[in-house]
């Protein structure tokens, strides 16, 4: 594999409030003491405005931090400093948040968030669909993030469980769920390539599931979803690949592949997610 560094003025793929910020954040760091130190810059979009991380790997002075607040006061951003791997701090602005099914989620710079926004409306508002929660329904939400589907799901369902492997997007979701007033989801920090069949969340069974694995799949809580037995299941695939082994269970466990859509979450490339809809042999019909 070749790599290359490349000088860019424009990207004309980004969206356009980013893509301003190129010109003026180059002469930013051009500008700054320690611009010999500095590693990588993450741009994003908020709703409440886009955000700048600078990965620095020296600590800056009082005169680059005074640099960098007034670029944030000119161009109206947040910029968040990462001293390391680990910490992030904000010298700048607010928590960025996003407004998804009439919520407001907060994230924090560095959490795993859907990064297409108008696709992922589309997602969720399809999800919503084709599960068709009832206030009567339990539903679980695996590999469930800071709950960018749990938490719609919990606007009509009975009760929502979200089960997530990153105990920060746990955090997260739990905070999201309190400041919108969900009292009918929980969420769970739990490895899910382990055997969870005996946690007391998992017991009781499930009306409905939905399930975003990372690109390996589930092949861990496959045979899990089989035992639950839900009426239905949608399946957030991001490798169709493993969507496809995975489905392999599900339909010898009584499951009709009832829909199928492919979503464009990244543009200009080669890259398509996925959307399956699962339901049981027993007379129930897909939307």
């Amino acid at each position: 594999m070749n790599y290359e560094l490349v000088d860019i003025h424009a990207c004309p793929i980004l969206r356009p409030v980013l893509e301003q910020l190129i010109a003026p954040l180059r002469a930013c760091l051009e500008g700054l003491r320690a611009v010999a130190h500095l590693g990588h810059v993450e741009l994003a979009a908020a709703d409440n405005g886009p955000l700048v991380v600078l990965r620095h790997l020296q600590p800056l002075g009082e005169e680059d931090r005074r640099r960098l607040l007034d670029f944030a006061a000119a161009q109206q951003v947040s910029v968040w400093l990462a001293p390391d791997g680990e910490r992030l701090d904000c010298l700048s602005g607010e928590p960025p948040y996003y407004r998804i099914a009439a919520l407001t989620l907060r994230f924090s710079p560095r959490d795993f968030i859907q990064i297409n926004d108008e696709v992922n409306q589309q997602m969720v508002a399809q999800a919503l669909d084709w599960l068709a929660p009832t206030p009567g329904d339990r539903v679980l939400d695996l590999f469930c993030g800071m709950g960018n589907f749990t938490l719609p799901l919990a606007r009509s369902s009975g009760q929502v469980t979200g089960v997530e492997g990153v105990a920060a997007l746990v955090a997260n979701g739990q905070y999201n769920a309190q400041s919108n007033s969900l009292s009918n989801v929980t969420f769970f920090h739990e490895n899910l390539e382990q055997d969870v069949m005996r946690q007391p969340w998992a017991v009781g069974g499930f009306d409905k599931i939905l399930l975003d694995p990372a690109r390996a799949g589930a092949a861990g809580v496959m045979p899990l979803l089989a035992a639950w037995a839900p009426q239905r299941i949608v399946y957030v695939s991001c490798n169709p690949a493993t969507l496809a082994r995975d489905s392999k269970i599900l339909l010898a466990a009584g499951y009709t592949l009832a829909r199928l859509v492919m979503l464009d979450m990244f543009p200009h490339s080669g890259h398509l997610e996925s959307m399956a809809l699962f339901i049981k042999r027993s007379g129930i019909s897909a939307r």
